[in-house]
């Protein structure tokens, strides 16, 4: 009997997987208290660097609203913990975290005027399998440091936008592909009324014969149509969609640099055709100015007679800038700011010619508006978005093609400096480069943010 229940192996199988099991058992659980752990850290983390972030731009404004050093350090520091300390209330909950965690803030502001906050939090993350061996929390600890220092310069900047026909292009190859191969749009150029349709900009109209009629009554296969609209519901990118994000992104990167100091700066938009509009008329509400950046589009095309054919006046557009900037100078005061004008064209000047191929001209004539602009002392960014290359389409060819050469060259000396001037081939890069404007500008005027 003895024998026989010591030869039995089945007890023993079971004794050995229990022995077994147990260090796999705590090997999953050891893995899962880690992985909460590092989720606690990534989590405490965000929360650091936008609470740092968030009493840096606190201090920083009441740096700038301070009328005397005194008491100006205690009270940026005051600013800076009482932010910090209402950012981690308000977000821990969302992050994941249970409960809110411990706060240690230190802010310095230096003789120029720079507020560094450096923040440490501290959170005790609960452990699932930690409590067996008596560990029921361990303690997550990160740092994090913001630094905003907000130049004592005023400054101003002016956008002078191109939303011209020729801004319906594409803004990277495989929009162009699409805009050709779309039934309703079958161009690449100036695709929101490419071939002068010119009686009906918002509406298809189909013609007794089945086509579609433009003002001179013929048909064509091609639909009567507001293109860009149908370009936009077939979501397709065309330049001046780049354009007109890259200026919001502009705009929201000023205001992550000023927070809510309205007190050294204003910023506006001009935008340019056939006609010159002031979109923007300078201001400090950034609110103000993203929702007009969100509105910059290609110009509307009107309806016959009063058509605008989509001209591009690029000379009366840097003339009427030169006439409407004011308060130009050193920086020293708000009658005397810092002036930047951030000039994005395709560098063609696209004027009436009515004896002339597509009753247009263009030319680059327009230099001597881009010195006179500098000469009163603005600051000039050039971005020359041009065109791809597009052979099969006869406008460009004929039209754009034979100055092609000259655009650049003539963009580029518009330029302030040879650092201020991007050539941009595609929609990224027009985004690039507006984002590249941004970095000098910031650094001209001494406004710096880090993290």
């Amino acid at each position: 009997m003895l024998l026989s229940l010591a030869r039995a192996r089945g007890g023993n199988v079971v004794i050995l997987t229990a022995f077994c099991a147990l260090p796999v058992i705590t090997a999953m659980g050891a893995a899962i208290d880690i992985s909460r752990v590092r989720g606690a850290q990534t989590s405490l983390q965000s929360i650091s660097d936008a609470a740092a972030l968030a009493a840096a731009k606190s201090g920083n404004l009441s740096v700038a609203a301070a009328e005397s050093s005194s008491g100006r350090t205690s009270d940026a520091q005051a600013a800076a913990s009482s932010a910090a300390q209402s950012f981690i209330s308000g977000n821990y909950l969302t992050s994941g975290l249970i409960s809110s965690p411990d706060l240690s803030i230190s802010t310095t502001v230096s003789a120029a005027n720079v507020v560094t906050v450096t923040i440490t939090l501290t959170y005790n993350q609960s452990l699932l399998f930690g409590s067996i061996f008596g560990i029921s929390s361990t303690p997550v600890t990160v740092t994090s440091t913001a630094t905003v220092a907000l130049g004592s310069s005023y400054y101003q900047v002016v956008f002078l936008i191109d939303v011209s026909n020729s801004m319906g292009i594409g803004g990277t190859s495989t929009a162009i592909a699409a805009l050709q191969s779309n039934k309703q749009i079958q161009c690449a150029f100036a695709c929101h009324d490419p071939n002068s349709y010119s009686s009906v900009t918002t509406n298809c109209v189909a013609s007794s014969g089945g086509g579609n009629r433009h003002h001179g009554g013929s048909s064509n296969s091609a639909s009567v149509c507001d293109k860009r609209a149908i370009a936009k519901a077939a979501g397709i990118s065309l330049k001046i969609d780049y354009v007109s994000q890259a200026v919001e992104d502009f705009i929201t990167q000023l205001d992550e640099y000023t927070g809510n100091d309205t007190t050294h700066f204003t910023v506006a938009i001009d935008t340019f055709g056939t006609n010159f509009t002031q979109a923007l008329a300078p201001t400090t509400n950034l609110s103000s100015a993203l929702t007009a950046a969100e509105n910059i589009d290609i110009e509307t095309v009107l309806p016959w007679a009063t058509y605008n054919y989509g001209y591009t006046y690029t000379q009366k557009a840097l003339s009427s800038a030169l006439s409407s900037i004011t308060n130009v100078g050193d920086g020293s005061s708000p009658t005397k700011m810092r002036t930047f004008l951030v000039f994005l064209s395709d560098g063609a000047e696209d004027l009436p010619g009515p004896y002339v191929d597509y009753g247009r001209s263009l030319d680059v004539a327009y230099s001597s508006q881009c010195d006179a602009l500098k000469n009163s002392g603005i600051n000039i960014f050039s971005i020359w978005a041009h065109y791809y290359p597009i052979p099969t389409d006869s406008q460009y060819s004929t039209l754009v093609a034979p100055i092609s050469a000259n655009l650049g060259p003539t963009m580029q000396a518009c330029a302030s400096s040879p650092d201020q001037y991007f050539e941009a081939s595609d929609g990224p890069a027009i985004q690039s480069a507006v984002s590249s404007s941004f970095v000098a500008i910031a650094a001209a005027v001494g406004l710096h943010l880090s993290k």
